[in-house]
């Protein structure tokens, strides 16, 4: 068992989960658990926030950015949306690692964690250790943006007919 410095609520061992399987994980999770109808995993879009996994349940987002190491959360506060919490993405915002990784302690203001544990029959289980404050102010432009590249490449087309009434 890895201490690290600081005291652990998690006396296990921090369980092996590739930053890959963590996304795969974050994307079947927004669907089951959080309801969205519309679910996007690790794709580019016009703006420069690449959420690992976003979704979209009306006109409420939930973006999961999925961290298997301490080093890449860390890094992850130096990026400027992280730094101005109005210009990222999600009106739910959520940290997704293996459990014992990160403490909630440590999660920015208004963030939530989602910990992964050991596999049960299908999946691993996800246990939400913080919460998620709502973020009402956010970058909305990209979050359109970023729906309207997701439909453009799915070349989903739509017609609008307008009938004139004499």
């Amino acid at each position: 068992m890895i201490k690290r410095g600081r005291e652990r609520r998690y006396e296990g061992e921090i369980p092996n989960i590739s930053h890959g399987e963590l996304v795969d994980r974050a994307f079947q999770y927004l669907s089951a658990y959080f309801g969205c109808s519309v679910v996007f995993k690790e794709r580019r879009g016009a703006q420069s926030e690449i959420p690992d996994a976003i979704g979209f349940k009306g006109s409420f987002s939930t973006l999961i950015e999925c961290k298997a190491s301490r080093a890449d959360f860390l890094s992850d506060k130096n990026k400027y949306f992280r730094k101005f919490a109005i210009e990222g993405m999600g009106y739910k915002r959520y940290f997704m690692a293996p459990i014992g990784l990160l403490e909630p302690s440590e999660i920015p203001n208004g963030w939530g964690l989602l910990e992964v544990g050991e596999k049960a029959i299908k999946y691993r289980r996800v246990t939400i250790a913080k919460e998620s404050e709502p973020f009402y102010h956010r970058n909305m432009q990209h979050e359109i943006s970023y729906l309207i590249s997701a439909m453009r490449r799915l070349n989903i087309s739509m017609a609008v007919f307008v009938k004139s009434v004499d």
